[in-house]
């Protein structure tokens, strides 16, 4: 069978690919029966020429061959796939072919048993008797060869009928039998054709199965190894990052120890300040990174202005630009679009926080724009800077973790490296792609790619603007945690923002808080109390029994069927250490929103 065939027959059913395996080798069978249907005719020639018309013998002989050509010719295009045809019409039309290549030899019979001698009668029936029977070592089909032999045998015989009518019964009950047997013993063949290309049909579908898990395999030891070198290198720079201000905390906690004179001690501040901020970066990169991995962060679907949102994020970093005489514009489309403004809102702040640390002179410019393809809508949003730039061979490693150019010493000052790793991940998330565009002095392009859906209704409730209310005054909120530096912390610091603080430790005492003084403004709780109820599981408790409040869950965990369950009811969470202006946001996100 050939390679086409082969592979035609493995893609097909296994009656269909039995039709194609009949077709193929009664194809191959075909291309040598000229010169076979020739050696015949000579053979007949040399006992019945001398009895008969040379030129009607010539004439017959030429027309037998010829259409065993033509049978051969039809069977050479098919195993070429000269002839796009389905596999029932070329099968029809080799029935076609056999019935006609039957009837040129039966006429020789019709003309020439009258005109011979008893003997080479009997000679010439023997021949034609066995030219069927010969054909099942050529076609599989008992159609084929049914066709074939009917159209030889049932003229030949009619006419010796006419010519001894004394033997026409036996004649009759004779040529039937033998047509039977034939079909059947084609039939026969056609059943091992079959089992054979059922076997072979069951064969290659194992083998493309086996290669198919072979590659499936392959392809996930591939990205384990990935992932195994990605977590050493993370777990080695981050083994660093968290040692060096760790040794630094512990050498000023001996300083404070020694009673410092107070102008030491503003100074210590500071530096701890600048230091447990970079501690609470790493951390949160870590988290994020960790999260992001795990496939913990599932993409929302809302409403979004974002002009607006950007607006704001430009606005976020105006200060800090300020402090290195940059100027931050913006071109924005004002567009409002369905898409997970948390991954948006993240992107766009590391790409500026990026841009940022690394330019020294000129500014930064914000772009969005909107692109309309046959696949649907995308925005763009462009982060251009006029920093130093990145070398060519630098562009794709930017975005591997801890990675960062010109910062050897991992000077915390440039940030951890964290940030673009972040970036590709979020974008990999809502379906997006990020692109580098940059040569060294001449400052850097990153453009974000991702599919939005236009909205062209008001967004309901309050815009994604996270702005921070100046004070909370009169505001109440619960704060539920089972550690106790953590209650006496968020007190005081609650406390200096105009807050009413309460504290519980324990689902108990949380109860208790609602009892006495019925539900807050705001309750925050931590996800894990080291009770048998997590913080989700209780804020859902006391949300059903005291009515709707805003709830925020504080973790510093990344996986936990507790952390999915926020996400499923759509609980605001913070991750574990939260930066006073981080918290303050979510406060004051928390309680201007609408009630749920």
């Amino acid at each position: 069978m050939t390679p086409g065939a082969s592979a035609a027959a493995a893609s097909v059913p296994p009656k269909h690919a039995l039709l194609i395996e009949i077709l193929d080798l009664h194809a191959r069978g075909l291309l040598r029966m000229p010169w076979i249907q020739a050696l015949i005719v000579l053979g007949i020639g040399l006992f019945i020429v001398p009895s008969i018309s040379l030129s009607s013998f010539t004439l017959w002989a030429v027309s037998s061959v010829a259409t065993e050509a033509l049978r051969a010719r039809y069977a050479s295009g098919i195993l070429r796939r000269e002839f796009i045809l389905s596999p029932r019409f070329a099968h029809a039309i080799f029935v076609g072919l056999a019935s006609l290549d039957g009837l040129v030899i039966s006429a020789g019979a019709v003309i020439f048993l009258p005109q011979l001698p008893v003997m080479h009668q009997a000679l010439l029936g023997v021949v034609l008797f066995a030219l069927p029977a010969a054909g099942v070592a050529v076609s599989s089909s008992r159609y084929i060869l049914g066709a074939y032999a009917v159209c030889v045998l049932l003229p030949a015989a009619i006419t010796w009928a006419m010519l001894h009518p004394s033997q026409s019964l036996g004649l009759a009950a004779l040529s039937t039998a033998y047509c039977a047997t034939i079909f059947f013993v084609s039939a026969d063949g056609e059943k091992l054709v079959l089992r054979s290309v059922v076997v072979r049909h069951e064969r290659d579908q194992l083998v493309r199965d086996l290669e198919q898990r072979n590659e499936q395999v392959l392809a996930a030891v591939a990205q384990a190894e990935r992932s195994a070198q990605a977590r050493a290198r993370v777990l080695a720079a981050a083994s660093h990052d968290l040692r060096q201000p760790l040794h630094a905390l512990s050498l000023y906690s001996a300083v404070l120890a020694a009673n410092p004179t107070q102008e030491t001690v503003r100074e210590l501040s500071r530096s701890v300040d600048q230091i447990v901020r970079s501690l609470g970066s790493l951390l949160n990169g870590l988290l994020d990174l960790s999260r992001l991995s795990a496939a913990h962060y599932v993409p929302e679907q809302q409403v979004l202005d974002l002009e607006t949102l950007l607006s704001q994020v430009c606005a976020e970093y105006q200060h800090v630009a300020a402090q290195k005489q940059l100027l931050i514009t913006h071109d924005l489309t004002p567009i409002r679009i369905a898409c997970d403004p948390i991954a948006v809102g993240r992107i766009a702040r590391n790409l500026m926080d990026n841009a940022i640390k690394y330019t020294e002179r000129g500014g930064i410019s914000v772009a969005t724009r909107l692109e309309q393809t046959e696949a649907g809508c995308y925005v763009v949003l462009s982060v251009a800077d006029s920093g130093r730039g990145i070398p060519a061979a630098e562009q794709e490693r930017i975005f591997e973790e801890f990675y960062q150019i010109d910062n050897p010493g991992r000077d915390h000052g440039k940030g951890v490296g964290l940030g673009l790793a972040i970036v590709r991940r979020l974008c990999e998330l809502i379906g997006g792609t990020v692109q580098v565009n940059s040569q060294p002095g001449q400052g850097t392009r990153f453009d974000v790619r991702f599919p939005a859906t236009l909205v062209d209704d008001t967004i309901p409730g309050r815009t994604q603007s996270g702005e921070l209310a100046p004070s909370f005054p009169g505001r109440r909120i619960y704060v539920v945690d089972d550690e106790p530096e953590i209650l006496r912390s968020m007190q005081k610091l609650l406390g200096a923002w105009g807050i009413e603080v309460m504290t519980a430790n324990s689902t108990r005492t949380s109860e208790r808080l609602f009892e006495m003084h019925r539900q807050p403004d705001l309750m925050i709780v931590d996800l894990r109390l080291n009770e048998e109820e997590s913080g989700v599981q209780l804020a859902s408790r006391l949300r059903g029994k005291y009515g709707n409040f805003p709830i925020l869950i504080v973790t510093g965990e990344t996986s936990s069927d507790a952390l999915a369950q926020a996400n499923d009811l759509a609980f605001p969470l913070l991750q574990k250490p939260i930066a006073p202006e981080i918290l303050r946001s979510a406060i004051a996100d928390a309680l201007a929103a609408p009630a749920p």
